[in-house]
């Protein structure tokens, strides 16, 4: 159901359609179109920001009842004073950004004044729609018929550079985009976003390709030991050619690279959408849907040790089988 049917965009004064981008006012919660955040620069709604209140969406009818007896609904969700999220009513940090947020008790007793200072935000931010969490998509927004909350929930980190990509990649068909961390960590940024099967898979191509200069490099400390000590010597194995296969093997590590960078936030998109879909799939109801989407996605740092610890174990066999590779065939 479209959440903003029949409310007005503040600055152009227009009805939201469905088809509309919504931008969020990390400040106050107000909904914009994209257009128009471009054109003003920012919320218009100044005053509700010096206040510290948030926006809210046209009542069907308004209370009559003074403030000061007014009951505040304490199951009423709860929505983040800075990227827009509709929070469970029992949260006290929103579930995506991790900002504190605003609750009210049970019921407001206090004077007109004590009221106001209680409905205050912890937390403000200057407005940039394009940092926020959702990158500038509006929570709400579905991008393959996936929510862009949910997305955000799963990525965990970094959600202001991935949503954006993501939508990128199912409305424009676009395949390679850049990423500096794939390129400098490889397979490590690989198993860092949980993404298993394709990181072992670098890994494992990796350690292959590494073996002839692993192989030399163990050659040179053999010979600052002893200088007769020369393990190319003992397995019979051609200096020279193994430089040259050394320097073959770096040229394609280089590419190996190359095409991780530019594929690797392809390959994460495919993945998220593949597990957000299939968690949904008749678990979105579920009271712990949001801890499931989170436990599944984010980041892995233990998995980021563990790849490093086997990474050196796994060099030195590969040097070993790459050595009576070469004996086989009498390199």
């Amino acid at each position: 159901m479209f959440k903003y049917k029949g409310v007005q965009c503040p600055y152009c004064h227009k009805e939201f359609e469905p088809t509309d981008e919504i931008l969020i006012c990390p400040d106050c919660g107000a909904p914009y179109h994209r257009d128009c955040v471009r054109q003003s620069g920012g919320c218009v709604l100044t005053e509700l920001h010096e206040k510290g209140q948030s926006w809210q969406p046209p009542q069907p009818a308004a209370d009559s009842r003074p403030e000061s007896e007014r009951i505040y609904d304490g199951m009423a969700p709860l929505r983040c004073s800075r990227c827009g999220t509709v929070n469970p009513p029992d949260r006290l940090f929103c579930e995506v950004c991790g900002n504190p947020l605003n609750r009210q008790g049970d019921e407001i007793s206090e004077t007109p004044n004590q009221a106001e200072s209680s409905q205050q935000p912890f937390h403000q931010m200057a407005y940039n729609p394009y940092t926020t969490p959702f990158g500038g998509l509006s929570p709400d927004e579905e991008i393959d018929g996936v929510p862009v909350h949910d997305l955000a929930i799963y990525v965990g980190e970094n959600t202001h550079y991935f949503l954006p990509k993501f939508k990128e990649f199912k409305t424009s068909k676009k395949i390679a985009t850049w990423n500096w961390p794939a390129f400098f960590l490889d397979f490590y940024y690989l198993i860092y976003r949980k993404m298993w099967g394709a990181g072992i898979i670098v890994l494992i191509l990796s350690l292959i390709l590494s073996a002839p200069s692993t192989l030399i490099t163990l050659e040179s400390m053999a010979m600052m030991v002893d200088e007769n000590a020369s393990i190319l010597a003992t397995l019979n194995i051609d200096a020279n050619k193994l430089v040259l296969l050394a320097n073959l093997f770096s040229f394609l590590s280089l590419g190996l690279k190359l095409a991780l960078a530019t594929t690797a936030n392809r390959l994460y998109s495919d993945k998220v959408f593949r597990d957000v879909k299939k968690l949904r799939a008749g678990q979105s109801e579920a009271p712990d849907y949001s801890t499931r989407l989170s436990a599944k996605g984010g980041t892995s740092k233990l998995a980021v040790i563990i790849a490093v610890a086997a990474t050196m174990i796994l060099s030195m066999a590969a040097s070993a089988l790459i050595t009576s590779l070469l004996l086989q065939i009498g390199f």
